[in-house]
Formats: C-alpha cells, structure tokens, sequence
C-alpha cells in the first residue's frame, strides 16, 4: 500500500506505422488515464522530434483503453529513415514502445533475433569483399596440390557416396576435388578464393545461392540479411559483460542492439586486444561492414566457441581438438587468444579448405596435415587431420575437443565412432549444437540429439544451457569417460 510518493507510472503503448513521411501509434498510463504523454520520436538512435499522445482513436475505446485519446502522429523530417531504425519513447522516461508486430514481420528484421528491436536497429551497413588472386594465393594453391597428391593423405576419410559426408564431397566439392587433384595452382587458387559464390562453401559459410540472393536484394533486403548478425554482435557484447541483457520482466529493453555496427564492434575489440573481424580471404562474402572488412555470421560464432573451450578447458592455453570446424575460424580466434596447439578433424576437401583460410588469416603459423597414424607433434602449430574411418585409431592428445553444429548431421553410426574415440583424444567435450532432431531420409533416420547419445558412451555432463549466440543451441560441456590406452 503506498502512504507517501508518486504512484509510479504504468505505461502501455505501440509504435503502429512509419509510412508515408509519418510516424503514428498511441500510448497511455493506465495508472494515470487522464494525463496526455509525450511521445519522442527516434531513427538510428537519433531523436527526431516529439508528439503528444492526445488523439482520439476509437479502436481504443472499443477495447477499454481510457476515452481513446492517446493517438499520436508525428510527421517525419526530411532525408531517409529506414523503418527498421525507426523507435519512440515516453519523454523523460525509460518506456519504449512495442513495434507493431505486421510492421516487423513485414520489414523481416524481427524473426529470430535474440534481442528485442524495441529502441530500433542502428542503419546498418551490408559488406561485401572484393578481392582477387595474388602470387600468394597461387603458392599455397601449390602447396596444397602437392601435398594432395599424396595418396596415403589423400584417401583418408568416410567416401562412402551414400553417407552423409560422402553426399557433400560428391554433390558440393566436386570442383574442388578436380581441381585438387590437377597440376594447375592458379586455377585452384581462383576457386579458393571465390568459394563463398560456390556450392563448396554451402553449410560452411554462405554458397552460391546465399551469395546470389544478397546481390538481388534490395538495400532493405541487404541491411535484413545481416540484421541477425548484428543481433549476435550484441548477444556477444552482453555474453562478454560489456553490455547488460535485455530483462523483460523489468520491462528493460536492452540498448545494445541499438548501437552502430562499428562502435560495438571496437568495444569488443578493445574489450579482446584483438580484432574482430578477420582478415579479408575471399571474394563475394557478404556480412557487416567492419571498417574494411566484412564480419560473418560464422566469425562471431566461431570466436564465441573459441572464447568458451578456453574457459571450459580451465587452461588458458589449451591444447584444443575441434571436430567439423568449417573454414577454421574458431582455430583463427583461438590463436589470437593465445592457444598454441590446435587439431582439426574434418573432411579432406573441407581440410583443403581450411589450409588456405588459416594461411592466409595466420601468416607464419604452421599449418599442416596429418595422417590420423601419425603421432601429434609437441610443436606449435595448427594440425589438419582427415576425418578417420569407422574403428580406425587417430593420435590426437588435448585437453578439451570441441564441436560445432555438426554431430547432429552427421548421424547416429558416424557420431557413435567418435564417441568410442574422444576419451583417448582429451578428458572434455564441448558440444554447441541444435537439437531439432529433424528427419534426414525416413522416421528412422534423424538427426542425432548429442545429448541423447553421449551417456550411452559413458560421457557425464557438466552443464547445459541455451547458446549465448545462437537461437535454439544448446551448450553443454561433458566429462569423457577414463583414458583409454594409446593406440600403438
């Protein structure tokens, strides 16, 4: 019961539409439904003006909203303000108006995000990298044929067509697979780098079908492609403590999806001691313009699961093994953080291309491939293995293995396998992957729910909980079963 003070304010209200040069909605206080508010008007984070709430509208005096009067117009100023940045306040007070939820849909910037748009997104900025083959790209492109025609590397790994991954290496590397096994470095090199424009990189990063849907886009279909990259920026930013999280039941909506690309970007960075977005590898990637490089979706991910197998691990310079690792991103981000012994089990196409993001992205780090036989070396470096076959031993020793939105395509059978092998690889693992369970081919063959499956292999969870990153990913770190013997 409140003897003394203010009773504190109760605000309802929505922002309905921002066509036409105008800005309407309504709001009121339903502790106080005599009093007229004002309503300040925002684009990008920037006041445009105010406008009284005071207009009467009969749609809310049909649903008991006061005597309707609490409908707002406000006539926008010249220039171009994208719908998207367009947000309103009560005047003095802390209360954002709840976007009209046809309005978001429509504009397509709302769905997934994992931060309320309620102070509206900052003018976001698309990138796309230009770039094209230099002497350095040929050389590597040399090295990796070389390296390729190496019959007992170059055969390791699953090829049966019929599996998963033998579907990928023959649907989607073919190019690249050709192109691996000619003598002709340039015309390798002019793949690598134009892979985002390629069936190759589909799954991994983007594809040609993402890459040719962004170049048709309009400018407000290209600024919603890379909203939800944004919106991991700033789950990245609160994930780091730099910002606080949105509190709904508080009625705090949080600020930080609010702030520009750039400027979010250099708290992290400083935040780090290290930049975020990686350096420019290939031509045609698409993402958040970054001072004069592009930021993926993929980046952020990647650093987020660098960042936490380094803390899961409780080293700061863990050994770490990572299986299904993309373009080897999180390897790029776990090197700036000072990790000095990495391994990568992956595909042999997929290890190609890994070899050439990580000798670009890391000038002067070892990066080689090794045969699963082959002992690990004690030296610094990033290791490429080709994924093993069924039952056969791999020489890898870490402290922590980590995966990535991969196990639950792979499948039960291929899953299984690594699961009989990881307790001789390291004592953690740290699984960041959805659990959609999602029919692959008929009702008996979905994909794996790692969490599911992992007790059956003695593994013992730490703990779980939802990704930090991504929506509808669940993080858990697992003990792995007792060593076993080496393989001899």
């Amino acid at each position: 019961m409140l003897l003394f003070g203010r009773r504190p304010s109760e605000y309802l209200g929505y922002l309905d539409s921002s066509n036409a040069g105008c800005v309407s909605g309504w709001v009121w206080d339903r502790s106080r439904p005599r009093q007229r508010v004002v309503v300040d008007v925002y684009a990008a984070g920037t006041r445009l003006g105010s406008a009284r709430a005071d207009l009467f509208r009969a749609d809310l005096l049909a649903s008991s909203i006061g005597d309707g009067r609490y409908g707002f117009s406000f006539a926008m100023p010249p220039g171009e303000f994208p719908n998207e940045t367009i947000a309103a306040k009560v005047a003095g007070g802390d209360f954002w108006l709840v976007d009209d939820a046809v309005r978001q849909h429509d504009a397509a910037f709302s769905a997934g995000l994992m931060n309320s748009a309620r102070r509206g997104l900052p003018l976001l900025r698309p990138g796309l990298s230009r770039r094209s083959v230099d002497d350095s790209d040929i050389e590597i492109a040399a090295q990796l044929q070389r390296m390729w025609r190496d019959g007992a590397r170059a055969d390791t790994g699953p090829t049966n067509p019929g599996s998963m991954w033998g579907f990928i290496v023959s649907e989607r590397h073919r190019q690249l697979a050709d192109l691996l096994n000619r003598s002709d470095p340039r015309a390798l090199a002019i793949c690598l780098v134009d892979l985002q424009k390629l069936p190759e990189s589909e799954g991994l990063t983007q594809g040609r079908r993402a890459y040719r849907d962004f170049l048709a886009a309009s400018p407000q279909g290209r600024r919603a492609a890379v909203a939800p990259f944004h919106d991991m920026l700033a789950s990245l930013a609160q994930f780091l403590g730099l910002e606080r999280a949105e509190c709904a039941e508080q009625d705090y909506a949080g600020a930080t999806l609010a702030v520009d690309q750039e400027l979010l970007a250099s708290r992290i960075e400083t935040a780090l001691g290290h930049p975020l977005a990686p350096p420019t590898v290939f031509d045609g990637l698409y993402g958040l313009a970054i001072g004069d490089r592009v930021l993926h979706a993929r980046d952020i991910q990647a650093l987020y699961a660098a960042l936490r197998a380094i803390e899961a691990s409780g080293k700061t310079q863990p050994a770490i093994c990572e299986i299904g690792a993309g373009f080897g991103k999180a390897a790029h981000y776990a090197w700036l953080r000072g990790v000095r012994r990495y391994t990568i089990v992956d595909l042999p196409t997929v290890c190609a291309m890994q070899y050439f993001y990580l000798r670009k992205t890391l000038p002067g780090v070892r990066v080689e491939f090794r045969a699963p036989s082959e002992k690990p070396s004690e030296a610094d470096g990033i290791a490429l293995f080709f994924a093993p076959r069924p039952r056969e031993s791999v020489w890898l020793r870490g402290d922590i293995v980590l995966n990535c939105d991969s196990f639950p395509e792979m499948g039960d059978e291929i899953c299984a396998n690594y699961f009989a092998l990881i307790p001789q690889w390291a004592p953690l693992l740290l699984s960041i992957n959805q659990e959609a369970n999602r029919v692959v081919s008929g009702e008996r063959d979905r994909q794996t729910v790692v969490s599911a499956l992992l007790p059956k292999y003695g593994f013992v969870r730490r703990y779980r909980f939802r990704s930090w990153i991504r929506p509808g990913f669940v993080e858990e770190l697992w003990s792995s079963p007792a060593q076993t013997v080496s393989p001899s």
